[in-house]
């Protein structure tokens, strides 16, 4: 008899925890993604230059201060979420970046816009931990890998959300554009009351630290093994790939800061349709071949197509043909976390584990946007400093030696 499809067993609670942490994850992105989208009109207006090398630099200081922010909500979030529960958890954290957000509007300097963006990050790093650990725990084995490539492909829909919002309220000004980022604050609600505690928590809940129990030998090698990964992935994200905006906005200035708009919303939209698919793809290729193979395929991807498209497309319509393929490996591979980390840590520890991995790595990768920053300084463009950052997926692929199998194992208790 053949098998069944992964969705006949899915309950209607269960797609609508996949609803929900879709949502979260989603707003939580498109939060995230507007001040990258807005970047060069929002420090202009607050440095009063347009020079790219003075943008490189303030931006680049303001992107790692969020990362910082992000890094540190993984890390207090994540043991939230196991002591008082996944759902609680995500309802609070979307708020927590919907307000945030929306304050940036009221930023007078780019010191306050990075207070403001660093507890964005804070609502925006603790998130994807609970939603993660909610669906691992709430899904049956055979479609839980599809659930969470799902999950993370909605984060796609974030970028089109970022891009609507720079389209058709940019023209009004940026301020407009961070203004409407509270609105997620809605869903935060609905979250809170629609629902429940997975059972699997609530059996084996965190009654004491955490923290105690995250550096164990049984977990240690499997902890720095994410870490290193995380490092990499966000690294190579938001110290090349987040500058597309940027880098368009630059090539294109002659034009003026407004009339750009459409081409930067184009380039976003292909890299992020790019993104979408490679999330989507993800479990299949982890299902089929294995975790470890899955994400071997997405790092070499970044490797050649991340540097590649910064050094030889010096054209808009030559940046708008590479980017879904840079897309479709850089931010593709993060769907492969959200299969893969779940799979390595017992549930009593989970959410404070792949939080730790996913969002201890910013701490790190918030080197990225200075040095690209620093770079674009020094060469006083974008494309050679950022194509030089995009060489740090070399690193991924040695790091997978170290990274165990997961495929058909049963989920860590």
């Amino acid at each position: 008899m053949a098998e069944s499809k992964w969705y006949h067993d899915v309950t209607p609670y269960q797609w609508r925890v996949l609803y929900c942490t879709c949502l979260g994850w989603a707003l939580d992105i498109m939060d995230g993604y507007l001040y990258a989208i807005i970047l060069f009109p929002a420090m202009t207006d607050l440095l009063g230059t347009s020079e790219p090398a003075v943008i490189g630099w303030y931006g680049g200081i303001v992107l790692a201060i969020f990362m910082i922010g992000w890094a540190l909500g993984g890390l207090i979030f994540g043991p939230i979420a196991d002591r008082y529960g996944r759902a609680k958890t995500m309802a609070i954290t979307i708020l927590v970046y919907a307000v945030f957000t929306g304050l940036c509007s009221i930023a007078g300097s780019w010191q306050e816009l990075a207070i403001y963006r660093f507890l964005t990050g804070l609502g925006i790093g603790g998130e994807w931990a609970a939603g993660a650990a909610l669906i691992a725990e709430t899904w049956p084995a055979k479609s839980r890998a599809k659930a969470a490539g799902i999950m993370q492909a909605s984060g796609g829909i974030g970028f089109f959300l970022a891009i609507a919002l720079y389209l058709f309220i940019g023209p009004y000004g940026w301020r407009w554009v961070f203004a409407l980022g509270i609105l997620p604050a809605i869903v935060a609600f609905y979250i809170r009351h629609s629902l429940e505690e997975p059972e699997r928590w609530t059996r084996a809940k965190q009654t004491g630290n955490p923290f105690a129990q995250l550096f164990a030998p049984a977990v240690r090698r499997d902890l720095l093994v994410g870490i290193g990964l995380a490092v990499v992935a966000t690294f190579g994200y938001q110290g090349a790939v987040q500058w597309v905006p940027s880098w368009i906005a630059a090539m294109l200035q002659a034009q003026g800061t407004r009339a750009v708009i459409p081409q930067v919303s184009l380039i976003t939209a292909t890299l992020t349709v790019g993104g979408i698919a490679g999330c989507l793809c993800m479990p299949l290729i982890a299902d089929r071949w294995g975790r470890k193979t899955a994400l071997l395929i997405y790092f070499f991807g970044a490797l050649c197509s991340v540097p590649t498209t910064f050094l030889f497309a010096q054209q808009f319509s030559h940046a708008v043909m590479a980017s879904p393929v840079m897309g479709f490996f850089a931010a593709g591979v993060t769907s492969g976390f959200a299969i893969y980390f779940p799979e390595l840590f017992p549930t009593a520890i989970r959410a404070t584990a792949q939080g730790f991995c996913f969002n201890f790595a910013r701490f790190f990768s918030a080197a990225g946007p200075l040095l690209a920053g620093m770079l674009t300084s020094a060469h006083g463009a974008f494309a050679p400093a950022i194509a030089t950052i995009g060489s740090i997926y070399f690193v991924g692929l040695i790091i997978l030696i170290w990274a165990r199998e997961t495929k058909g194992q049963a989920l860590p208790e």
